[in-house]
């Protein structure tokens, strides 16, 4: 037989020349040739049985069973200095890829070889964008798409399983550039907290450059985007160059601590690593983080009504109304005027801690669109017993410098008020100006419990009253009360003299 095997068989020759005589009825001859050295032993073929069972491959396994392989189940995040390890860990199991040599460098050689169609296609998608390199001179949009590509692997991860990331690119405008110094070029966000940012880059601008561009735009670090976690990811691209970092939490200017960095070309089996490994960090992150302020707003992304677009900046409110989402060509007017003013109040008095109104940092009126930045950003809080007196004040004072400018504010309701919380400072912000008027030149027509009322500045005492009935209060606190829901008696009475008697109320407290 081992000769047989070794000779090639001669197509002319019959079977009977082969078995020494022609086969039976039914009977089926097959001829095995076992590779190597292993014919004819038994104990040499049954060593290969190992070898055999760990070549088999699983068929059809899905994505969510490709996530309980890597899961990575952490009860606190890693330090920063680890996260490189974390990111470049082999995957543990095998798949089949277009490339051999960089399946090599993907895959655990000792994991069990399975089929994933789903993740197969995934990198085998990248692998084929990755033979074909943009020009020297591609725009930053040309590079995105195979930041794009290895993104989706990420998420798609993500989705899958249950794990709802949002991606999104935030343009400022149809170019497809981001805005300098405000938008991130691209943001990782679960349930309203971002988990990492990204500049991608043409080869044209270094990578160092990148990647302060990246810090640059996030200013400091907001409770509000981040929670409680140690850090975000972040990363900057210059071409085809990746440099991965960690943005550590800290009441000073971000500043990036290094990760890994690497060339998507010339290590496909690294990159292909790290953005696997991207999705079960990202899950540890969200799963982690702790939240103690919260905004309605989601970061970056616009919020639009038939009045006017929101979006949600590094500690800045970008607000833009239009001539079309205003009742008339005069009420776009007053509101332009609006927020003049209100940048008017702020330059004069020394800014929101002082006044307890937003800062506008930017104001452009252009083609019957007002576009204004304002800052700070807050989050809605109810005050507790205690923080009664130090937020009525904050809001007295608001209305005082508000009202002096001759204008009513006309609507003061708690989705309106905000608590501003930074490593500097914590107070209370009185918020959105669209409602304001000038004082006893306008019926009140929208939402408020005094409707068809010629608003005047007592109307917002009159409105903060009937929010302190909604609150637990000290007892020397229920006369300030009784005193602002009789604020509609008279015309006389203001948000100074208000805080005048406040005042008093806090001097007798405290001898």
């Amino acid at each position: 037989m081992k000769d047989l095997l070794n000779e090639e068989i001669d197509p002319a020759k019959e079977i009977g020349d082969l078995f020494g005589g022609a086969p039976t009825k039914k009977a089926i001859h097959v001829l095995v040739k076992v590779p190597g050295e292993t014919v004819g032993s038994a104990s040499e073929t049954s060593a290969m049985a190992p070898v055999a069972k760990r070549q088999r491959r699983e068929v059809n396994t899905c994505l969510a069973e490709i996530w309980e392989r890597s899961v990575l189940r952490l009860e606190t995040l890693p330090g920063a200095h680890r996260l490189a390890a974390l990111l470049e860990r082999p995957l543990p199991f095998r798949l089949t890829l277009s490339d051999s040599m960089v399946s090599r460098g993907v895959f655990d050689p000792n994991g069990p070889l399975l089929s994933c169609p789903e993740l197969e296609a995934l990198m085998n998608v990248s692998l084929l964008k990755c033979k074909f390199h943009p020009e020297a001179m591609a725009s930053e949009n040309s590079w995105q798409e195979y930041y794009d590509i290895l993104l989706s692997i990420t998420t798609i991860l993500c989705h899958e399983n249950s794990f709802a990331v949002l991606k999104c690119r935030p343009r400022a405008d149809r170019t497809g550039t981001t805005h300098p110094r405000k938008r991130p070029g691209c943001v990782f966000q679960y349930q309203c907290v971002v988990l990492m940012r990204g500049e991608e880059k043409s080869s044209l601008v270094p990578i160092p450059e990148a990647v302060r561009e990246l810090t640059s735009k996030m200013r400091r670090w907001s409770v509000l985007f981040y929670g409680d976690l140690p850090y975000i990811l972040g990363y900057a691209t210059s071409g085809a160059y990746l440099q991965m970092v960690a943005i550590e939490r800290s009441g000073g200017p971000c500043r990036p601590t290094p990760i890994l960095a690497c060339n998507i070309f010339m290590e496909k089996a690294r990159t292909l690593k790290v953005f696997y490994n991207l999705a079960f960090l990202l899950r540890e992150m969200s799963s982690l983080v702790n939240r103690s302020s919260w905004c309605n707003l989601l970061p970056f992304v616009p919020d639009v009504n038939e009045k006017r677009k929101l979006v949600l900046l590094d500690g800045a409110i970008e607000r833009t109304i239009t001539r079309t989402q205003c009742s008339s060509a005069e009420d776009f007017e007053r509101l332009v005027d609006v927020y003049k003013t209100l940048k008017g109040v702020e330059v004069s008095a020394g800014g929101s801690p002082v006044t307890h109104l937003q800062t506008v940092e930017m104001l452009r009126e252009k083609d019957d669109r007002l576009v204004v930045v304002l800052s700070p950003v807050g989050s809605r809080r109810v005050p507790e017993s205690d923080e009664v007196s130090e937020w009525l004040r904050a809001m007295l004072t608001a209305l005082k410098h508000w009202h002096s400018r001759g204008y009513c504010h006309g609507d003061v309701r708690w989705r309106n008020i905000v608590f501003v919380s930074s490593y500097r400072s914590c107070y209370w912000l009185l918020i959105d100006m669209d409602e304001s008027r000038r004082s006893d030149t306008a019926i009140i027509e929208w939402n408020h419990p005094c409707s068809g009322s010629r608003l005047r500045c007592q109307h917002d005492l009159y409105q903060l009253g009937e929010l302190m009935e909604e609150l637990s209060l000290p007892d020397g606190m229920k006369n300030m009360r009784a005193t602002l829901l009789s604020a509609l008696d008279t015309s006389e009475f203001t948000a100074e003299e208000a805080l005048a008697r406040l005042a008093e109320l806090g001097s007798g407290s405290s001898s």
